[in-house]
């Protein structure tokens, strides 16, 4: 038997478990993340996140998959640099870029890069699409109310379109707001559902709301919360919450085979 030490943080409502793998001493298999992400099973969570040497970040999807990029999760990785006691900026590695990071109060400011791929009006059953990848891959679908949009269906549908194969995308439903910000609503790969929020759903609709109405700033919401995207140059600003929730550990049974 041994135990496994984590903590919980959450930004914006897209929730990560936490943990300090500096020593390189955990054993990655995708049912073990499979069963500490579990709601009902496990200790519950949209993403499991090591911190390694140098400040690199792994990020790995609640089906156990690993994600190239997670602008939530850099957040929450940055504050929990801070509760460890370590001073910021921070520069993270995440797979084949280096984010900054910074505390701003009780909120995290990521230099989350130029968006890639921008592709526009990609023609669906659905209607026009948008399309970018700030990390990882998003389609975007606006639309004139979020709320009471089937996202059960049109996830699945955007997610694996054959416009987005073999990679599939992360889909984001978008609505224009009367106060200048926009209501989203995503449905994420590896999550294979929705969440709270998903911060490179929100740097890609403020991608293309630049794109196609050249506004530099402006505020996503989510159910989860707020986040501020601002245009620098060619690279995109994230700004939002990033909370600890509860620290703890677990006990991983020995004769326990995780990899299946």
């Amino acid at each position: 038997m041994s135990n496994l030490s984590f903590v919980k943080y959450e930004g914006a409502g897209n929730d990560f478990i936490l943990i300090d793998d500096r020593a390189l001493g955990f054993s990655f298999n995708p049912l073990l993340i499979r069963r500490l992400c579990d709601r009902k099973f496990g200790i519950g969570a949209d993403g499991l996140i090591l911190l390694q040497p140098e400040f690199r970040m792994r990020i790995f999807n609640r089906d156990g998959t690993e994600a190239a990029m997670c602008g939530n999760g850099v957040r929450c990785l940055a504050r929990f640099l801070a509760d460890l006691g370590i001073p910021g900026p921070y520069r993270i590695a995440v797979h084949d870029r280096i984010v900054e990071a910074s505390l701003e109060g009780e909120r995290v400011c990521v230099a989350m890069g130029e968006p890639r791929d921008v592709k526009l009006h990609l023609q669906t059953e659905q209607g026009p699409v948008h399309f970018v990848d700030t990390g990882v891959p998003h389609a975007v679908l606006f639309l004139d109310n979020v709320e009471e949009a089937p996202l059960e269906t049109l996830g699945p549908f955007l997610r694996h379109h054959p416009l987005f194969a073999p990679r599939g995308a992360n889909a984001n439903l978008a609505a224009l707001q009367p106060d200048g910000s926009v209501r989203v609503r995503t449905f994420e790969r590896g999550v294979e559902g929705e969440t709270l929020a998903c911060g490179t759903g929100a740097c890609a609709v403020a991608a293309i709301v630049w794109e196609l109405h050249g506004r530099p700033a402006i505020r996503i919401s989510y159910k989860g919360g707020d986040l501020e995207i601002r245009r620098k140059g060619k690279s995109l600003f994230m700004t939002g919450p990033a909370n600890r929730v509860f620290s703890g550990s677990v006990i991983l049974a020995d004769t326990v085979n995780y990899s299946s």
